[in-house]
């Protein structure tokens, strides 16, 4: 039985996987705010606990490299890139004779930071759905790279500095890390920046990027994060266009409700058709979906596949569910 109670509980399996409160042990997936709390004990690839120990300093952790079996209270458990982050992973638990995947969040689109995600063959996949509608159908990353390149001439050319609002961890690193290699100076702002040696000691490098400290922003790209888009630092910057790095940009619905400009659509994040591609080449007997829209196993099931939403448990088949997507949606203030 697979339950999403604290986070999600597989029975007879002696840790949860991306429990949401404290719990005795949990997975941890990757280590942005939603996908962790201050466990006694804890699972992750090396990169995510460095991450998990910048915001809980005490923490009892076994590091599990990519691609490397371990037996866990006879459970048999490898790792996986899910391409989210970096050290992001996907979870495989061989159990009760079932191989069980849990994805977290995922993207096939290769990173500027981190690999694409792997698709591990599985009988059962627990899977996010964040993106699972059809409407949501993501450029590519080269597409969207040229996209935000040409807004910050465009915005050089008006005499004003870009402001581009992205999550401290993961989403920053990325925009960074394309923009140094491009020849662009980056400011960030010191959270960020504390976040980006991290990178650094995992042998991520970045070029021309600067703490933010007061100096000259003129041709200067700045990226902080979204939460601090009215602050003091950001309100000393007099002629700014600024604009947020999301896949809900895709919404054009969405482009006037994250306090910008424009809203780019950089995600990392698997969009529709990827979300398909993964379940075409996994092929497993059982789809459970989260973090995202139920509706998303209402389609699976008119595509033959036997699903179910751990967020809307006694769904039936044909039964028109209520979108969740706003219980989902980032907290863009509070990242």
């Amino acid at each position: 039985m697979i339950t999403l109670e604290k986070g999600i509980k597989i029975e007879g399996v002696p840790f949860y996987l991306d429990a949401r409160t404290k719990v005795d042990f949990s997975f941890v997936s990757h280590a942005h705010f939603d996908h962790t709390a201050p466990h006694r004990k804890v699972l992750a690839t090396s990169e995510t606990l460095l991450f998990f120990r910048h915001r809980y300093k005490k923490v009892v952790a076994r590091a599990l490299p990519l691609r490397r079996q371990q037996v866990i209270d006879g459970i048999r458990v490898e790792l996986f890139p899910s391409g989210h982050i970096l050290g992001g992973a996907q979870i495989l638990l061989e159990h009760r004779g079932k191989r069980i995947v849990y994805t977290g969040d995922f993207t096939l689109s290769p990173g500027w930071t981190s690999p694409p995600a792997e698709i591990p063959k599985a009988d059962i996949v627990i899977m996010e759905s964040t993106y699972g509608l059809p409407r949501y159908q993501f450029p590519t990353r080269e597409e969207v790279a040229d996209l935000i390149c040409r807004r910050i001439e465009e915005t050089f050319a008006e005499g004003k500095t870009p402001l581009l609002l992205a999550y401290p961890l993961g989403k920053s690193q990325e925009a960074a890390k394309l923009l140094g290699e491009r020849g662009y100076t980056i400011l960030v702002h010191p959270s960020i920046f504390d976040i980006c040696r991290i990178y650094q000691r995992c042998g991520v490098g970045f070029k021309n990027l600067e703490v933010l400290s007061g100096q000259s922003t003129e041709r200067k790209v700045l990226i902080m994060p979204p939460y601090l888009w009215r602050s003091k630092i950001a309100s000393q910057i007099s002629s700014k266009k600024v604009f947020f790095l999301s896949g809900w940009g895709m919404d054009s619905k969405n482009q006037h409700s994250f306090k910008a400009d424009e809203v780019l659509p950089l995600s990392d994040h698997a969009d529709f058709a990827q979300l398909i591609a993964y379940l075409e080449e996994s092929k497993p007997e059982k789809v459970y979906t989260l973090h995202g829209f139920v509706e998303f196993a209402e389609i699976l099931r008119q595509k033959g596949y036997d699903a179910r939403s751990l967020e809307a448990p006694f769904e039936t088949s044909g039964l028109k569910v209520p979108s969740q997507t706003a219980a989902f949606l980032p907290s863009l203030f509070k990242a």
